[in-house]
């Protein structure tokens, strides 16, 4: 007799379609089954397939909510945009906890008591109707005391609920989840499956906490369409996000300089003189500083050692958009990143493939004017 569903990913087995979700081969003597999707990301780190049927996940999401009385919404650091898509709206039926993970990415000098009231911020601009219940900031990998105290507080917060853990794929949801329940002293073969991929979780896991009298029903992650990682391959996609810190690269950039990412994007400063500009990005993608006719070929041929996707990938369409940004803010690229403007307001035009989501904020790390 085998597990109805794998624990790592929650999608439901079945022993007769290898092509399909949940294909199973039972091993000898296993206590735990898991699918073959996840035994490979487990033992080998790869993946067959990305589970992105968005209708199958909402119909998912939609089953937990019936079952609950709360929502644990996982937020990443790196991108809140792309983690809080104005389209969730319809979602948001109960109470909201954000929790903002991956904290430790933020600089040294960042107090993470910033991201409250900012995150709070973005939720009012995007969900005024919806209520929010508060926010928390955490990393689930930090092995500091520190870390640890606030995962156990947010575990005690959550005592004799029924909660819907909801979150874009690649947001840390489910390294969360395990933070919580490997303090239950879990087997490793309990825990549900983490990888870099987006979309490892494929099917809703319920977990129970039994010392906090606390249900999970762990659902899988929306990939929104709005972020650069959305566009491609979940190798790529992984290689966007930062894995231990944020790039971050400060230069006077001057009239008609550019700052190219990965090959992705480009920002040219089409001030009347040189601005003071801050980039932030994750440690896998290449920022390179050029200028004028130089870094128009090198963005429009993205040769090697620039580009984070392979060849194949390259976007069909770029769009070019323009905006001034003051001091304070912030040009972001969902999930791909950001550049802060100090000093004095700077005129940007971007280069950025079509589909994903840009726009100004007030400055997500350092001071902010008003």
């Amino acid at each position: 007799m085998i597990n109805k569903q794998c624990p790592g990913c929650g999608v439901v087995l079945q022993a007769t379609d290898p092509d399909q979700p949940g294909f199973y081969i039972q091993p000898e003597n296993a206590e735990v089954v898991f699918c073959q999707r996840c035994f490979r990301l487990r033992h080998y780190g790869q993946l067959k397939q990305r589970a992105d049927d968005r209708a199958a996940i909402e119909r998912e999401i939609q089953t937990a909510l019936q079952k609950s009385d709360f929502i644990l919404l996982v937020a990443d650091v790196f991108d809140p945009e792309g983690s809080l898509p104005v389209a969730w709206a319809r979602l948001f039926t109960l109470p909201v906890l954000i929790v903002v993970n991956k904290a430790d990415l933020l600089p040294a000098r960042t107090p993470w008591a910033e991201m409250t009231t900012w995150f709070q911020a973005l939720w009012d601009r995007r969900f005024p109707e919806a209520e929010l219940f508060g926010v928390r900031v955490l990393t689930a990998r930090g092995p500091k005391p520190e870390h640890r105290a606030k995962l156990n507080a947010l575990k005690k917060e959550l005592t004799g609920k029924k909660v819907t853990v909801l979150g874009a794929a690649n947001v840390g949801k489910t390294s969360l989840l395990t933070s919580l329940l490997a303090a239950e002293d879990r087997r490793k073969a309990e825990l549900p499956t983490i990888s870099r991929f987006p979309g490892t979780t494929q099917g809703t896991s319920t977990w129970k906490l039994c010392d906090n009298e606390l249900i999970l029903y762990d659902t899988p992650g929306f990939l929104p369409g709005s972020r650069m990682g959305d566009h491609f391959t979940p190798e790529t996609a992984s290689r966007l996000l930062p894995e231990k810190k944020l790039q971050v690269k400060l230069w006077n950039l001057p009239a008609d300089g550019a700052v190219l990412l990965g090959g992705l994007a480009g920002i040219w400063n089409q001030s009347p003189a040189a601005r003071t500009l801050v980039f932030f990005a994750g440690e896998h993608t290449t920022v390179h500083r050029s200028r004028g006719q130089k870094a128009e070929a090198l963005h429009r041929e993205s040769p090697d050692w620039l580009r984070v996707y392979t060849l194949q990938e390259r976007p069909a369409r770029f769009e070019e958009l323009f905006f001034t940004v003051r001091p304070g803010e912030d040009l972001y690229i969902s999930g791909c990143g950001w550049v802060a403007v100090k000093g004095e307001p700077a005129r940007l035009r971007l280069v950025v493939p079509a589909g994903v989501e840009v726009g100004t904020r007030p400055s997500l790390i350092g001071r902010r004017e008003g």
